[in-house]
């Protein structure tokens, strides 16, 4: 049984790996970010996915200006990942299926997927997705060619499932259950949507000091543990967000809490982190003038969103109730995050969208 196991996951691995290496020769261009749009005075809009399409936003005036419109039922549809130039979108859960659909919005090719063959009733429940490798068509005219991962409870240990996706045809795989992780609390606790960062995956867990973690060349699960300074406390739990370095590209947790915007990378400290950067974040917060001067309240009010997964030097600041913002780390600038057409802020999660090798695009497309 054990070689089994071992073989299925090396299998799985193996595929994941030749899909990395075929996109590899060439690196890839970062075009904007698609996000869900959201009314910024709306204090449910960061837990609920929002009535409006995924948008996008151009990074620069000469990017191309990308949409969705193309899909079908996209307003039956949330924003779950974006990598390798594809995005993954879940119907949303009022809809009678949980299945999921992924597009390709420069060629405009998308598939829709049936979810994993489980159900409560053989011991399964969907906690979390994120597409997992990507193979270029084995022709011009070809189809798309990707790998998605599904996370599964399976009783209280997690389980892999994935998706092999060829020219209109889908393959479910099971890997076998984790070993050696445990899940003993609710699972309505994890953040649904992953983070791609450093060769890995990962999921937030709501007030927990943990994430969970799948390791993209191994397909084995871990949990990773954030600095103890950045949970807990006489102020009560942090929301710390797992990213990339923008320099290097490095595995970090990052946090914004009284005393400023704080970054660790991986070392040999607390719980295996080390601070690498801290900035004095009160004053620039002070300059917006609706935003919560007492820090108890700001507290309550604002944390980090997100380390912006394009490696601009950006980070996402989420709020309840004031719209969302970008602050660059390079600059010191803060921005309010909100589409000039109709003013509605950018949702919780902004997804960075990059061109792939063989797709043709640069900075310079229109």
């Amino acid at each position: 049984m054990a070689a089994m196991t071992a073989i299925r996951r090396a299998a799985v691995a193996c595929r994941v790996s030749r899909r990395l290496l075929s996109h590899s020769r060439a690196s890839p261009t970062l075009l904007g970010h698609f996000y869900h749009p959201m009314c910024p005075q709306d204090p449910q809009a960061f837990q609920l996915p929002p009535a409006a399409a995924p948008a996008f936003q151009p990074l620069t005036a000469s990017s191309p200006r990308l949409s969705l419109d193309f899909l079908p039922d996209i307003f039956d549809y949330t924003l779950y990942d974006s990598h390798r130039g594809l995005l993954l979108l879940r119907r949303k859960p009022q809809f009678d299926t949980r299945g999921f659909l992924v597009c390709d919005p420069v060629s405009r090719r998308h598939a829709p997927l049936p979810p994993p063959p489980i159900s409560f009733r053989n011991g399964g429940e969907v906690v979390g997705a994120a597409l997992l490798s990507r193979a270029a068509p084995a022709d011009p005219e070809g189809g798309l060619r990707f790998e998605l991962l599904c996370v599964a409870l399976d009783v209280d240990r997690p389980r892999a499932w994935v998706a092999s996706f060829r020219d209109g045809w889908c393959r479910w795989t099971a890997l076998p259950r984790s070993r050696g992780v445990t899940v003993d609390f609710d699972a309505m606790r994890f953040e649904r949507m992953s983070v791609h960062a450093a060769g890995g995956m990962y999921w937030h867990i709501l007030n927990s000091p943990a994430v969970l973690a799948l390791d993209a060349a191994t397909m084995e699960f871990s949990f990773l543990w954030a600095p103890e300074f950045m949970w807990g406390g006489l102020d009560g739990p942090h929301k710390y967000r797992i990213g990339e370095m923008p320099e290097d590209g490095r595995l970090c947790v990052a946090s914004l809490e009284e005393h400023g915007l704080q970054l660790c990378v991986r070392g040999h400290g607390d719980n295996g982190w080390v601070l690498e950067r801290r900035i004095a974040m009160e004053e620039v917060l002070d300059s917006v003038p609706y935003l919560p001067k007492n820090p108890v309240v700001r507290h309550f009010r604002l944390w980090l969103g997100d380390v912006d997964r394009g490696r601009t030097g950006r980070v996402f600041i989420n709020t309840i109730g004031f719209g969302n913002f970008s602050y660059d780390m390079n600059t010191k600038k803060l921005e309010y995050l909100a589409a000039e057409e109709d003013g509605m802020t950018f949702g919780h999660p902004v997804f960075a969208y990059f061109s792939t090798p063989d797709d043709g695009i640069g900075m310079g497309s229109a």
